[in-house]
């Protein structure tokens, strides 16, 4: 009984109506399971660069077009409260790269019986960082900060708890991964990475008939790794013997971060920060390698729901014992809603000290359709 309107719930989805979908059946997608609700979209983020090469993350200072992200998902509900997503990635990448291919950014299952206890196993993002969990479609800034790109942990592999309480004024997450990052199917140990994250919001309510909030919260996270790549300003070799070093961590690390999150009425002010100790056995480039950052952003929205104005200042030091190796990054970004988050342009301006180099200036423009 349950197939008609199965029917019709797709048919809706892909843009046939439901009485054609009643005359012409051979014309509607199924799904080839049972679920009750299969919802199929996309995003794309056309993105150019001007200027110079700007933080680590770029490879070098040509200007160039590219896509940033261009990803298909399919979400799935059963009526046994349990739901799926599977998305895939087009291409996703700041660096240069060819021969585009897809790959795998959440597939994952989750139960939702219990709001106070979701249980979810798969590959999905980390509970560790407020910015990194933040989704993709609705930053007011074309990048993360490069302190969260650095030192957070993007998606894993792995089983997690998570829930809200009291009326959703608290919310925690508690999770078991394998640690060795995104799109690798299996552990470089017999260790799993521990991570989780809390956070409240101590006070909801209004000032002269405005709305407003204010949200903290708090996460950290320990690991044991044998084979872990990370980026080359941290200085880790896994093979001291070599003159070479790999930038491979194996090691002990724990890592924690707290931030917070006033929003009143059309003004929002953002604030994380984050630190993370490395214990390397190679003892490459030392025993203890502390790396830490933060960042702080102002949004507010000049024209209601068109047009947002962002002011964002951030720095990032890999080796907090080592001078000269410090990024701070100033961003001026102005954004244009066409249909909300749906259809944006973003255009954002960094200003990137770096390295005791010269001040590097780059141009980030986007335009993005979710569907």
């Amino acid at each position: 009984m349950r197939r008609p309107l199965l029917g019709i719930t797709l048919a809706v989805i892909v843009g046939i109506s439901p009485s054609a979908a009643q005359q012409s059946p051979t014309a509607v997608a199924r799904p080839a399971g049972r679920e009750p609700i299969l919802t199929i979209g996309g995003l794309i983020q056309a993105q150019a660069d001007f200027g110079d090469r700007g933080d680590s993350r770029f490879t070098n200072d040509n200007d160039r077009f590219y896509l940033r992200r261009a990803r298909l998902n399919a979400t799935g509900k059963f009526l046994e409260e349990f739901d799926f997503r599977l998305e895939l990635d087009l291409a996703g990448s700041l660096t240069n790269t060819s021969a585009l291919r897809a790959q795998a950014t959440d597939a994952y299952i989750t139960w939702n019986r219990y709001h106070a206890a979701i249980v979810r196993v798969g590959q999905f993002k980390t509970p560790f960082g407020f910015e990194q969990l933040y989704g993709d479609p609705r930053l007011a800034t074309l990048e993360r900060s490069l302190v969260n790109d650095r030192l957070t942990l993007s998606r894993q592999i792995g089983v997690q708890v998570s829930g809200d309480l009291a009326d959703k004024r608290l919310t925690y997450a508690v999770g078991a991964f394998n640690g060795n990052g995104t799109n690798n199917n299996f552990n470089d140990d017999d260790r799993f990475l521990i991570a989780a994250r809390g956070a409240g919001v101590p006070w909801r309510g209004g000032l002269n008939g405005i709305p407003a909030s204010w949200t903290v919260g708090a996460n950290g996270y320990q690991s044991h790794d044998a084979n872990v790549p990370q980026g080359p300003e941290f200085g880790f070799d896994s093979t001291p013997a070599t003159p070479d070093r790999d930038a491979i961590f194996s090691g002990d690390r724990r890592g924690w971060g707290i931030d917070s999150q006033l929003v009143f009425g059309r003004f929002d002010l953002w604030g994380e920060y984050l630190s993370t100790r490395w214990e390397p056995e190679s003892r490459r480039p030392s025993a203890v390698v502390e790396s830490s950052g933060w960042y702080a952003q102002a949004g507010l929205y000049v024209v209601p729901e068109r047009l947002q104005v962002v002011l964002k200042e951030e720095t990032f030091d890999p080796r907090t014992d080592h001078s000269g190796d410090t990024t701070t990054t100033d961003t001026a970004g102005i954004n244009y809603f066409f249909k909300g988050h749906d259809l944006k342009l973003m255009v954002d301006y960094l200003r990137v000290q770096a390295n005791r180099d010269p001040d590097q200036n780059k141009v980030l423009a986007r335009l993005q359709v979710i569907f």
